[in-house]
């Protein structure tokens, strides 16, 4: 049993090199511009700061990330649109559940920014409102 214990390690450790995330789920987040002219985006999480980041009309912006186990990561955003500010939690535990599609591999969390607010989908379907889920106007 002991000579088997360090090839276990050295198993999880190839794992998690390899696969990126050991005992957790890998995560997508797409922030998806239908604005015209361009938005700027400042996302943070309590460890990291992706900085700003200027979206143009039609373009996006992503990262990836594993979550923690205990359900508890959370990645925030500032986002400016001219004189129109709004900030907003872009991945908690509710969206992580809003986005989760319950399958197995890395999974996707899209989120539209349009004129009218900010929607969120498990799916990237611009093409129809049916998947899009409102959480919050400009302010």
């Amino acid at each position: 049993m002991h000579k088997f214990f360090p090839f276990l390690i050295l198993l999880s450790l190839i794992v998690s090199i390899t696969h990126g995330c050991f005992l957790t789920v890998p995560w997508s987040v797409y922030v998806l511009s239908n604005i015209p002219g361009d938005i700027v985006a400042h996302i943070k999480s309590g460890d990291d700061d992706l900085g700003n980041h200027t979206i143009p009309f039609k373009g996006n912006y992503n990262w990836s990330f594993c979550s923690r186990g205990d359900h508890r990561t959370l990645f925030y955003g500032y986002f400016w649109w001219g004189s129109k500010f709004q900030s907003l939690d872009l991945f908690n535990k509710e969206l992580e559940n809003h986005c989760s599609l319950n399958k197995a591999g890395r999974q996707h969390c899209y989120w539209w920014v349009r004129p009218d607010g900010f929607f969120v989908s498990p799916l990237n379907n611009t093409f129809s409102d049916f998947y899009w889920k409102f959480i919050k106007p400009w302010g």
